[in-house]
């Protein structure tokens, strides 16, 4: 994997590897899935996580390299042997919690592109997880963020995936959109959500460690009044939240190591982009990206996901709906 370490850009050679591992791992997984389940469960789980690990190894691979609909396909073939790799007994609720609080990395990883994955293109998530949400967790999430949380790896703190994985649950619980005590209680609790401070000695890497997390908590924001709320672009709430964000992005200087991790919010929060202007930044600054700069990569097609969601809006003389983003996807996707 060192060859891809340094260099963002893949060549044809390192194109061919990514594309011979996962046809690897894509028959060990069918081999996998293909075998009973063991009656000792702990050997069952522990085959599962051996596979569901080769199978994230080569997806963090997919993900710069391959198309969007290259990397729902790899986290579509992975979500059974995730299941079995599970804990809870096949057929009960997946407590989302209990997951992201697990030393297991394999898990977190697995949960995280589910869940992000669906936030980003509008699509179901594989499970409907068991999310129990209160501030007693969110501060446990805070104290093991150092050791067990992916934010190394996404830029995205653990518990802003669980408030992604709350609102989703809740969207589908009649009148949660119109309940003004609920909506107020997230909005509190996306704003009391802590970060862990960079320990780097660099003051702008940590102003831009931290201009990432909060364009985050802005994207859960107008996830909530766009998704659970149903709002549009156009609404008060949205279009408030939209300019807090810009306003952030625009005050980051653009470079490798803020871009690079602000790209995933921006693909979120670019939804509401209602402005011609920022639309332009948005499309700019993630392009700049090189992992999202070359056509047929995931990065890239997120980019023509977005201007598929303007367009549409544009034309039809109307503010974006969350239901765009879907569209969209399926548009560049054909998933």
């Amino acid at each position: 994997m060192k060859i891809f370490s340094n260099n963002p850009s893949v060549s044809s050679t390192g194109m061919a590897l990514i594309t011979n591992l996962a046809a690897k791992v894509r028959e060990e997984v069918q081999t996998f899935m293909a075998t009973p389940l063991s009656p000792v469960l702990a050997l069952d789980r522990q085959i599962a996580m051996r596979t569901l690990d080769n199978s994230l190894e080569v997806m963090t691979l997919q993900i710069n390299a391959c198309s969007m609909a290259t990397c729902i396909q790899s986290v579509e073939d992975a979500a059974p042997v995730f299941r079995r790799a599970c804990p809870e007994p096949l057929g009960q609720p997946i407590n989302l919690a209990n997951i992201l609080l697990d030393p297991s990395v394999n898990l977190r990883h697995f949960v995280s592109l589910d869940i992000m994955g669906s936030v980003a293109s509008g699509r179901l998530t594989h499970f409907r997880y068991e999310v129990t949400y209160s501030a007693e967790l969110c501060d446990r999430m805070f104290q093991l963020q150092e050791n067990y949380g992916l934010q190394w790896l996404h830029g995205l703190p653990d518990q802003f995936i669980m408030i992604f994985a709350w609102i989703n649950s809740l969207y589908e619980t009649q009148g949660a959109g119109v309940n003004i005590e609920l909506i107020n209680r997230i909005e509190t609790e996306v704003d009391r959500v802590k970060i862990v401070t960079s320990s780097s000695g660099d003051p702008s890497l940590k102003i831009a460690r931290t201009a990432v997390h909060e364009c985050w908590r802005m994207a859960v924001l107008i996830y909530l009044y766009m998704v659970l709320c149903g709002a549009d672009a156009s609404d008060c709430r949205v279009v408030s939240t939209m300019k807090r964000f810009m306003r952030l992005v625009k005050g980051t200087k653009p470079g490798r190591i803020p871009d690079t991790y602000m790209a995933n919010p921006m693909i979120v929060a670019g939804v509401a982009a209602c402005k011609d202007r920022d639309r332009d930044i948005i499309r700019q600054r993630i392009l700049s990206v090189p992992e999202c700069a070359t056509p047929g990569t995931a990065g890239h097609d997120a980019v023509l996901q977005l201007q598929d969601v303007w367009a549409r809006a544009s034309g039809e003389g109307r503010a974006a709906v969350w239901a765009d983003l879907r569209i969209a996807c399926f548009n560049i996707t054909g998933m």
